[in-house]
């Protein structure tokens, strides 16, 4: 068996006494896309700053392609694409020179780079301009082109689609999916559930500095809580209802509020035996099925 991309061992950091991450142990494989997921606040960026060797932590281990970061530090990150998070960028350089820049710390080819300018869209004009005159949305499209310009075999992205519009994100989920499927890895955080559920193989939950759940996506989609609003055009008559999956936050002839997983097609099938006034049922939310699944952890 080879050796794993990422080996997490007891990682554990705290800012005085606010704990950044606590006895953390993980284990990424070649090949695989790892969503590391939480809300803000959570450990996620700490642990990313771990990672990279940008903090020490006060106790436990980072190995990357089998040697230890601190040790190896310069001959590992030459084969790292990075998108930090809160990305901040030399306002006073050109985008054309910030690409060259990090491209030479690497000192490997940006074999990718003319194929993710096109992608991307960024143009000759958009690059010659200085940083500064960038929008946030622009930045982090540069951000992202300088960590896979040079197809590195590893990517640690912290938020990488923050800022993004759908179509550019689209882009990168169909680079990070081309990535894996060339034997590279991936490690990133995020905070939105259906990027994860488009994206990863496997997923890591974080909650309050520790790791609560590691398991593969096809168990968390099993898990996660949707929030379901629905007003009636005239008062449901028959409301006291128990369907496996649903718990009622509110439940009242005129109006229904609940929380629901797994299969919803027996509510919405008594629902449809009334008139709809309204019905929201947006994304799966990360905090409804962390309350769920994880408060009592």
């Amino acid at each position: 068996m080879s050796e794993p991309v990422i080996k997490i061992t007891n990682l554990t950091k705290f800012y005085g006494k606010q704990r950044g991450i606590e006895s953390l142990d993980l284990i990424i494989t070649e090949g695989e896309i790892f969503g590391f997921l939480g809300p803000n606040g959570a450990g996620k960026t700490t642990t990313i700053r771990l990672l990279l060797n940008l903090i020490l932590p006060d106790a436990g281990d980072v190995q990357i392609f089998g040697q230890n970061i601190r040790k190896s530090y310069f001959k590992i990150f030459r084969n790292v694409g990075v998108v930090p998070g809160e990305l901040s960028l030399y306002d006073e350089l050109t985008g054309i020179y910030f690409l060259n820049y990090m491209r030479d710390l690497t000192k490997r080819p940006d074999v990718l780079r003319m194929k993710l300018l096109a992608d991307f869209e960024l143009d000759d004009e958009i690059l010659g301009k200085k940083i500064r005159y960038y929008s946030h949305r622009m930045k982090q499209k540069l951000g992202v082109i300088q960590a896979m310009q040079s197809n590195p075999d590893l990517l640690i992205m912290d938020e990488p689609s923050e800022g993004l519009d759908p179509l550019i994100r689209n882009v990168l989920y169909h680079y990070l999916r081309q990535f894996s499927e060339t034997g590279k890895t991936i490690f990133f955080s995020s905070h939105n559930l259906s990027e994860v559920e488009k994206m990863c193989n496997r997923v890591g939950l974080v909650k309050d500095g520790f790791l609560m759940a590691e398991e593969p996506i096809e168990a968390l989609k099993s898990k996660m809580v949707r929030r379901l609003k629905v007003t009636f055009i005239k008062p449901f008559t028959k409301y006291d209802v128990n369907i496996p999956g649903v718990k009622f936050i509110k439940n009242e002839p005129s109006a229904w509020e609940d929380l629901v997983t797994g299969d919803i097609n027996q509510l919405l099938r008594l629902i449809a035996k009334s008139e709809v006034k309204n019905m929201i049922f947006p994304e799966a939310s990360l905090e409804d099925t962390f309350l769920t699944y994880y408060q009592a952890k």
